[in-house]
């Protein structure tokens, strides 16, 4: 539907913007409340970027990813690799680069705080119906087509 799609019907367009209201104050407390969970070992962003390094990336490539500036990223990344979570080694194709990557205690507090966020997300899940479980499963998907826009 199109703007002026919308604007030919009013009602629709006003339960659009409430829609579209409600769910983005529910993401983003879920959002918020998921970033702080389970990240007693390391701020929020540091946890992030543990998470963008299953794959090994430029510390570039990661300032990008999280959209912050490349001295911020520079700082992170050292902060890290001071705590013995990542490492940087020489780029293979561009020496004035490094990559950064996950050491094997990084990759495995990368994999508890994801379970401490699954787990406590399936704790607010257990709380409800069979049925209200049904349409979070059903609307899953589209959030995510909605987030990859």
């Amino acid at each position: 539907m199109t703007q002026d799609t919308l604007t030919d019907h009013p009602a629709e367009a006003d339960d659009l913007a409430h829609l579209a209201n409600d769910l983005r104050l529910a993401c983003q407390r879920i959002s918020r409340r998921i970033r702080y969970e389970g990240t007693h070992d390391v701020a929020p962003h540091q946890a992030s970027v543990l998470f963008r390094l299953e794959t090994p990336r430029t510390p570039g490539e990661l300032a990008e990813i999280e959209r912050v500036s490349a001295p911020s990223m520079t700082r992170t990344v050292g902060c890290l690799v001071d705590a013995g979570l990542v490492r940087r080694d020489p780029h293979p194709t561009d020496g004035r680069q490094v990559v950064v990557s996950l050491t094997a205690e990084g990759e495995s507090l990368a994999q508890a705080i994801r379970r401490r966020r699954d787990s406590w997300m399936a704790s607010r899940l257990e709380g409800l119906s069979p049925e209200q479980r049904a349409v979070l499963a059903e609307a899953a998907p589209l959030l995510l087509e909605v987030a990859g826009r």
